[in-house]
């Protein structure tokens, strides 16, 4: 327990400190809501984005998606959920790569209970979790749709999470 403390801390005064935000908040932030969420997280700090940035993404992903698959519809078995939304992820690392930052984003596998995003409720969902504006949020890749992850009406049914 003294150990977790001391990480804990470490990691408040590191975000402080450099201005970076500890792998260990965003655990204790998606554990806080869904405590039997499988976890996995392979980096210790990630930056915040801005919202222009997020917008910027948004229209890179819904383009890149028209490229390669003209006359796509979002109701393909083909290309589904965990398929946009890990494409969605790798976009987010680009834009990082490129302005030198890690911007934190994730993939969430929820039991979907409650409709979000234009997707309805039943089944199992793949979306993306991110750091905006130091807020953590989770995004529906296939519609954009966006909300704080303290808002989001599955948190309590995440299942998986990869970062």
């Amino acid at each position: 327990m003294k150990k977790l403390i001391a990480i804990i801390l470490l990691t408040a005064v590191s975000s402080v400190t450099y201005g970076v935000v500890p792998a260990t908040r965003i655990c204790l932030d998606v554990w806080k809501y869904s405590q039997d969420a499988d976890v996995h997280i392979y980096d210790t700090e990630y930056d915040s984005m801005g919202l222009e940035t997020l917008k910027e993404i948004k229209v890179d992903h819904k383009a890149m998606g028209r490229k390669y698959a003209p006359g796509f519809s979002f109701k393909s078995r083909k290309f589904d959920c965990d398929d946009h939304a890990f494409t969605f992820k790798t976009i987010v690392s680009y834009y990082g790569l490129m302005m030198g930052k890690n911007f934190q984003c994730g993939v969430i596998m929820v039991k979907q209970v409650k409709a979000f995003g234009g997707v309805p409720a039943g089944g199992y969902h793949a979306l993306n979790i991110m750091l905006v504006n130091d807020v953590l949020i989770v995004v529906e890749p296939q519609t954009y749709e966006y909300t704080p992850l303290a808002e989001y009406p599955n948190r309590g049914n995440i299942i998986g999470f990869i970062l």
